[in-house]
């Protein structure tokens, strides 16, 4: 399939240098406004230029060489920007750390790099002063004063990092830069493991920027050398890609501007908006269904944005987004180790759901998982990423050589992520490989498991994997759903039948258990791999050792109802107590909300098959099980509690997580 722009091949990619492109920008337009942090003034291109080189000279005469690593713990602040270009400007490598890292997570992601010197705010340093033992390596800490110190002094050598602004606002002598230098090592969220450092090249963070803008001006109706007169804003961390290579980075290629703030607030971001005069803004997950929730107000509209990018755009409320805040969406796929692989089409109408076609100057495949053959259109498989041109993903993991030539096998990245393309070449993220669960010959998504789960009144958060039921290799997956009850943990056997009401037979999971908490990062991923090695545990429900089996419907077998579509779920169970033989279900008789045979009577009243709070899920289990005289009466009803009986429009389901963007 064609790609919808060439324009890589129309550039020199000797000349993808972060370094040399600022130099550029401060030499031809020094007065030009070009960064903004919260309420402060803007910071004209060669005031950053002259910053950066201040910091770079600095670390260059505290013996800093080139290609060497440098830890950065900042939050959003104007001096990440000049601490970043300067790092990069002496000829090292920014190590940028997530802010919410403490502990092991933290000395891990200092030591792996080999880091001798940490650029750190003082809100972190009582975290610094617990894993001092732990960093053999760390010679100089450099301490950002903001007067809210936390923490005691650092143990090691220190000095603030307003002493590196002493040095000279000259050009570093001596350093040359190459496209193929090693420029920033950004950690992945490590839900499989321990945190990987991902090495991105000097010519893999332009070729995310410069991508950027070709999308963002082909939605927009303009020129790339337009968008100098555009402001980039971003309220998302800066110790991520996106607001890093996504947001900062474009506007510098540009020409243009970009704001940040420190966080994303809703009571403020419309008005933040307006006063940065922003025409472009990222947006991740729920961010969007968290500005959807604003109440409406003229700072929907009183605003000069022209474009949104999101990873991934509300597919409910894609047109609906957009027609109230006037705006256009952008929307793509991408990893820390790949960038933005897919985007959407500009050129042609957005597909809601989809992640978009492969980014120019990539390759995107769906291919067999472990053997790495291609699939046909609307197979499910392992996504797969190709360059067309060199050094545009991500050069390795830092000291990790076996993890580096596990991902690139065959001379491709492999996400790791499971996904389809249809006819047209659209792709659709479907979960991760690793989370896909493929049990009685059907693929089942963890993530659709976990959808319908948490949506219990009683749940407050599930987590899906597939383990191994019997010995060997050969035994086939059985589905294990690990959750955190919101008050009372409910009786396992009824939970059962609640989910069986709502899922196809095949994905109702076999085993059950209740925790205080699920482990996770810091960055609130589950780490699925820890619940795959505990595995099945002594308080591990288990419905077929309980005597509960799930079928296929029975054909044949009349309903009270309009027959329920193939694929619906029968629940038969053991008999019943003698009391209730025979007993209908009270849910009927009250008309409880939750109640399946009252919510198809009302979707039926309005011409569909379902309603309730079903998501679109047949609700036939009760009235499949009454059919072939299942005894036993529908759980009792739960009232939900006063903060979870409905989730407000626009809200995404509790656990529908997707790896859809932003780089991470």
């Amino acid at each position: 399939m064609g790609e919808w722009s060439d324009w890589y091949a129309r550039e020199d990619p000797t000349k993808w240098v972060l370094a040399e492109v600022l130099k550029t920008r401060a030499s031809e337009t020094p007065d030009r406004d070009y960064l903004k942090f919260a309420d402060n003034a803007w910071v004209s291109y060669g005031e950053v230029n002259a910053r950066a080189n201040r910091i770079a000279n600095s670390l260059i005469a505290r013996g800093v060489q080139p290609g060497e690593s440098v830890s950065v713990m900042l939050p959003n602040c104007e001096e990440f920007i000049p601490v970043w270009f300067g790092i990069l400007k002496a000829g090292a490598v920014m190590s940028s750390i997530n802010t919410a890292y403490k502990g092991d997570f933290l000395s891990w992601t200092i030591n792996l790099v080999e880091a001798k010197k940490l650029v750190i705010s003082d809100w972190y340093l009582d975290r610094l002063d617990l894993i001092k033992g732990e960093l053999p390596l760390l010679e100089h800490v450099i301490v950002m004063k903001t007067g809210k110190q936390e923490g005691p002094d650092p143990s090691l050598k220190w000095e603030p990092l307003e002493a590196l602004m002493e040095g000279s606002d000259g050009e570093p002598d001596g350093i040359t830069y190459s496209w193929t230098d090693d420029a920033r090592i950004m950690f992945t969220s490590g839900t499989t493991g321990r945190s990987k450092g991902v090495i991105k090249q000097n010519a893999a963070d332009y070729f995310s920027a410069r991508g950027l803008l070709e999308v963002v001006s082909a939605t927009a109706g303009k020129t790339v050398e337009s968008l100098a007169e555009d402001t980039f804003f971003s309220c998302l961390p800066l110790f991520h890609s996106n607001a890093q290579v996504l947001s900062g980075y474009p506007a510098l290629v540009a020409g243009g501007r970009v704001a940040y703030v420190e966080r994303f607030s809703s009571s403020k971001f419309w008005q933040q908006i307006k006063d940065a005069e922003a025409t472009v803004f990222n947006s991740i997950g729920a961010v969007s269904y968290f500005i959807w929730n604003i109440p409406p107000s003229e700072l929907d509209t009183a605003h000069k944005v022209h474009t949104c990018f999101a990873a991934p755009a509300p597919k409910d409320i894609y047109n609906e987004f957009q027609e109230r805040f006037g705006v256009k969406f952008i929307e793509g796929y991408g990893l820390t180790e790949t960038g933005m692989a897919t985007y959407m089409d500009p050129t042609k109408p957005g597909v809601p759901g989809s992640m978009g076609k492969a980014n120019p100057g990539y390759e995107v495949t769906i291919v067999e998982p472990g053997t790495d053959r291609p699939l046909p259109p609307d197979t499910p498989g392992e996504i797969v990423v190709d360059m067309k041109i060199p050094n545009i993903v991500m050069r390795a993991y830092y000291g990790m050589p076996e993890k580096t030539a596990e991902d690139f096998r065959n001379l491709k990245l492999h996400t790791g992520d499971l996904g389809r393309m249809d006819e047209e070449g659209y792709f659709y993220f479907m979960d991760r490989v690793k989370d896909y669960i493929r049990r009685r010959g059907e693929n089942v998504s963890s993530m659709e498991v976990e959808r319908q789960a948490s949506d219990h009144p009683n749940i407050k958060e599930a987590a899906a994997i597939g383990v191994k039921a019997g010995e060997g290799a050969s035994s086939e997956d059985e589905i294990m759903i690990v959750c955190i009850p919101e008050g009372d943990a409910p009786d396992p056997i009824e939970y059962t039948h609640w989910m069986a009401e709502r899922m196809p037979y095949f994905m109702v999971p076999r085993y059950i258990r209740f925790v205080p908490e699920l482990p996770k990062t810091p960055t609130e991923r589950v780490q699925k791999v820890k619940l795959r090695d505990e595995g099945i545990t002594a308080d591990t429900f288990d419905r077929e050792a309980a005597g509960i089996t799930i079928h296929p419907p029975v054909r044949g077998v009349p309903a009270p109802l309009p027959g329920p579509p193939q694929g619906d779920p029968v629940l038969l169970r053991p008999p019943g107590p003698p009391a209730l033989q025979g007993a209908v279900h009270p849910g009927a008789r009250r008309g409880h909300p939750h109640d399946g045979l009252r919510g198809l009577r009302r979707g039926a009243r309005r011409g569909g098959g379902t309603g309730g709070r079903h998501h679109g899920q047949p609700v036939t289990a009760v009235r499949a099980a009454e059919a072939v005289g299942d005894p036993r009466p529908d759980p009792r009803p739960r009232r939900r509690p006063a903060d979870r009986r409905r989730r407000p429009r626009g809200v995404p389901p509790r656990r529908a997580r997707d790896r859809r963007g932003p780089l991470r």
